[in-house]
């Protein structure tokens, strides 16, 4: 099927529900660290709790491609985001470290299909000469649902049981647009029984980016607000920290992927991961002046951007046949910088000080740097098909 006979309403109704359950981890993910905060919770345990969802993907990758063929796209999502309304009201019953990471890994159990099934409709849906603008739109528009939650959490506060009836109300709503999407335009995204080592043999360096990528993106959600605290930053002023880097997703992420729709995606990158690493000196010398919320503006666009090239790259590594098991290779590897990202960086700041932060992230940069030198090969496009 060609692209232009594709209907895009499927796909702006799962991009507007992914707002909306962004909305809800933005509340979710700040209240959470608030009540560790308040309770005495180390720096290990903080990261842990807001990493660990990623998890039950990284483990069982394979098995939601099959649930994805098997059961189709449109109940899997009912269902997962049914599970995570629930999961959500169970938090302020239980106020504690181990629950609370129970409870973020049942969270993630359930929606991990969900980045599957977009990120490969987004790819199928677009073009190569779109490709880089179409998945930062799907990076802007969590960064908008996160902005808006973490707004939301600023009016409702961090105490009793007002957040967590926010956050479970913007999952329901996200719903709707599923309920709303035609059965056979959800068919379209098809699981299967691919194996990842296929993805794994031919762009060993763009997974690798995607562990990469999902450091840089998730050590900053969790620990930012943490960081500049521990910089004596008021507690009001800190909680800007993740809106501001949350709105250098929504205004740069764009223009990044315009540019990299008309210059070699593979050098956009070079380029973006050699800002960050300024970005990440000009945050350790800075740390302590307004300037710091320049920079953090900055990463905020640059972490997102990481991650949409790379979406973006392996749309034109791999086809239709390939893609579904390719994007979960993808987001298993980037799953696993998530996990490992916040408490790996949360424990070095325990014992070292808050400027490990910067000079980790920095590490980060300087490796994808790395990986996007060394793929000048790996990350050809594609001979074009029909799917294009």
């Amino acid at each position: 099927m060609h692209t232009e006979a594709r209907p895009r309403y499927p796909l702006a109704l799962l991009l507007l529900s992914n707002v909306c359950a962004s909305a809800s981890w933005g509340i979710l993910t700040p209240t959470i660290i608030a009540g560790c905060l308040g309770r005495g919770s180390s720096t290990l345990v903080i990261g842990v709790l807001t990493s660990i969802w990623a998890l039950p993907f990284l483990v069982a990758a394979p098995v939601y491609t099959r649930i994805v063929g098997r059961i189709r796209a449109k109940p899997a999502l009912l269902v997962g985001m049914s599970a995570d309304v629930v999961c959500v009201w169970l938090f302020p019953l239980v106020p504690h470290d181990w629950a609370w990471i129970v409870l973020q890994i049942v969270s993630g159990a359930t929606l991990g299909h969900f980045s599957l099934i977009t990120e490969a409709w987004l790819n199928l849906f677009s073009t190569d000469r779109s490709r880089a603008r179409v998945t930062s739109l799907y990076g802007i528009l969590p960064a908008i649902g996160y902005a808006l939650g973490a707004g939301i959490y600023a009016l409702v506060g961090y105490q009793g049981y007002a957040p967590y009836l926010a956050a479970s109300a913007a999952m329901a709503v996200g719903m709707i647009p599923i309920l709303l999407m035609p059965q056979e335009a959800s068919d379209i995204v098809q699981g299967g029984e691919e194996r990842l080592r296929h993805a794994f043999g031919r762009a060993p360096l763009l997974l690798g980016v995607a562990v990469l990528a999902g450091v840089l993106e998730m050590v900053p959600w969790s620990l930012m607000q943490v960081y500049a605290i521990d910089n004596r930053w008021p507690l009001r002023a800190a909680a800007f920290a993740l809106p501001i880097f949350y709105w250098g997703q929504v205004l740069l992420t764009y223009p990044i992927g315009w540019i990299a729709d008309r210059r070699p995606r593979r050098q956009v990158l070079l380029g973006t991961s050699a800002v960050a690493v300024l970005c990440m000196a000009a945050m350790m010398l800075l740390a302590r002046t307004p300037a710091l919320w320049a920079v953090v503006f900055l990463t905020g666009g640059i972490a997102t951007a990481t991650y949409t090239l790379g979406l973006a790259i392996l749309g034109q590594r791999f086809d239709a046949s390939h893609l579904v098991s390719a994007n979960a290779a993808f987001m298993a590897c980037y799953g696993l910088g998530t996990i490992l990202g916040p408490p790996a960086v949360g424990v070095l700041m325990d014992r070292w000080g808050p400027q490990v932060f910067p000079a980790a992230l920095g590490c980060v940069s300087a490796s994808i740097f790395f990986c996007a030198s060394a793929a000048r090969r790996e990350w050809q496009p594609r001979e074009p098909s029909s799917i294009q």
